[in-house]
């Protein structure tokens, strides 16, 4: 991890403060007897031997310890905590003891010491700020690839998407693969075009459910930057639904978005579409052709209270896509709440629960738990027991997957890595699954994700998977699915 190498060196770099600082460390004010500078400067050492084990809780505690045996070390140190504080998710006191150090200070450039100050506020989340600080840091020096690279990554993560992407590949092409700043700027551009909402993102997708339900849907998302930061979001697409004795069904949909950052810690996603269902002929051998207008939507506001956890409050309404549920227009309306925690380096816990009213009078409670082990790097690694309850108002009315109660228990595990060119991701799930009335049954779920950056602000990929588990579908069958799509920035 660049983080830790980078900690490594600092840590190197300053391991030969010590022998230089005691004399004046030792100069501590009125109240002398209660210092103990050689106690203060042990502990110094001790802290930093964690840091390079990258043992970040246990180094900051340890910091702290010398600095109760000797106040006046804060003008030495604490860049040294704000390292830790940062390495450890803990942007916000990152910030505090980057600025204590600087103020201490005053009279030196301070250049690293800035740009961690830089880096610490974009992972805060505050994006602008941290924006005018790399300006100012590469206006100083045009040549310096690790602050370039920050104004880059911050400008996307602040929903700038032009103007970072023209930031990092300049510094791609500038720098060279060689370089550590061309690499890292390439690796981040390689990231955004796999996981990020792009300028434009064109899919074909289908989906065949163990029912004989066919499902073929083309899409193309455009985004743009409007009103200084915020992600406006075009989503036209089309479906076609088919299954054998039935007239297929097509369903084009106008659709808008926008993502925009609240506050520091807040921020919303807004989705709404307008959907028309058609059928050639009526369903059902009735009378009728389907011919059904609705309005949807998805929006949940994200807030992050603390540096580990993450808060989502959603509320959604969709149409349920069974061809039984369309010819009924049977739609539901969703309030969910979700939790996500990082409990310690390698470890994330997550909770969810939501509550949902279909318009045909019926009901659903949901929740799931889940425990993850995670390990980052080029290849991360995802692990973990996954468990989920629901169950219905109404059992199995008719149209839709309903049952009294059903309950899944399962392992998962993802691994994924990235070349300079292309990510790969694999998923995989077992456990069991019972409802009422049925007996316990194995079920499972593969899917995997080939991406390949094909031209600088393009990337194409294929992905695919199957899953054995009644939760796969609307209908409750098992479903595989596959989907091919080209994502661009410019």
């Amino acid at each position: 991890m660049a983080a830790t190498r980078a900690t490594t060196i600092f840590v190197l770099l300053l391991a030969v403060l010590p022998a230089a600082v005691p004399a004046r460390a030792r100069e501590a004010g009125p109240d002398s007897s209660s210092i103990d500078p050689v106690r203060a400067w042990e502990r110094v050492a001790a802290a930093r031997d964690l840091a390079a084990r990258d043992r970040h809780h246990d180094a900051v505690t340890t910091y702290l310890e010398a600095l109760a045996n000797d106040a006046s070390l804060v003008p030495y140190v604490a860049q040294e905590i704000a390292y830790q504080k940062l390495w450890r998710e803990d942007a916000e006191k990152a910030i505090f003891y980057f600025r204590r150090y600087l103020a201490r200070h005053p009279d030196q450039e301070n250049r690293a010491v800035r740009k961690g100050l830089a880096l610490a506020t974009s992972w805060s989340g505050r994006q602008p700020e941290a924006v005018a600080m790399y300006r100012q840091l590469v206006a100083e020096d045009p040549a310096d690839g690790e602050a370039l690279v920050g104004l880059g990554r911050s400008l996307v993560w602040d929903n700038r998407l032009h103007e970072g992407y023209a930031v990092l590949r300049g510094v791609e092409t500038g720098f060279g693969p060689d370089a550590a700043a061309g690499r890292e700027a390439g690796d981040f551009l390689l990231v955004v075009l796999d996981g990020y909402t792009p300028h434009l993102d064109l899919k074909l997708s289908a989906s065949w459910d163990s029912d004989d339900l066919d499902i073929f849907r083309v899409s193309a998302h455009g985004a743009v930057t409007v009103a200084g930061n915020r992600l406006l979001q075009i989503m036209p697409s089309v479906a076609t639904y088919r299954q054998p004795g039935q007239p297929s069904i097509t369903a084009p949909r106008l659709g808008a978005g926008l993502v925009a950052a609240l506050a520091r810690n807040w921020a919303i996603h807004a989705y709404g579409w307008y959907d028309r269902f058609r059928s050639s002929e009526p369903l059902f051998a009735g009378t009728e052709q389907l011919d059904w207008n609705r309005v949807g939507g998805d929006a949940w506001l994200t807030w992050l209270p603390l540096p580990r956890l993450r808060l989502d409050l959603g509320g959604a309404s969709q149409a349920v896509e069974t061809f039984y549920a369309l010819d009924r227009h049977i739609h539901y309306e969703q309030a969910s709440l979700s939790a996500d925690w990082r409990l310690a380096r390698h470890w994330n816990a997550a909770l969810s629960g939501s509550t949902a009213g279909y318009s045909d009078g019926n009901s659903r409670l949901r929740g799931q738990a889940s425990l993850k082990w995670r390990r980052e790097g080029r290849w991360e690694l995802a692990a973990g027991p996954v468990l989920t309850y629901m169950d219905f108002a109404t059992p199995y009315p008719g149209g839709y997957w309903a049952p009294d109660w059903v309950r899944n228990g399962s392992l998962e595990a993802t691994v994924s890595t990235r070349t300079r060119a292309t990510t790969w991701r694999l998923g995989l799930g077992y456990g069991l699954e019972q409802e009422t009335g049925a007996d316990r049954q194995a079920v499972g779920s593969v899917s995997g994700r080939a991406g390949w950056r094909c031209a600088p602000g393009w990337l194409v990929a294929a992905e695919g998977g199957w899953s054995k588990s009644s939760f796969a579908s609307a209908s409750g069958y098992n479903r595989a699915w596959a989907g091919l799509s080209a994502r661009a920035l410019f």
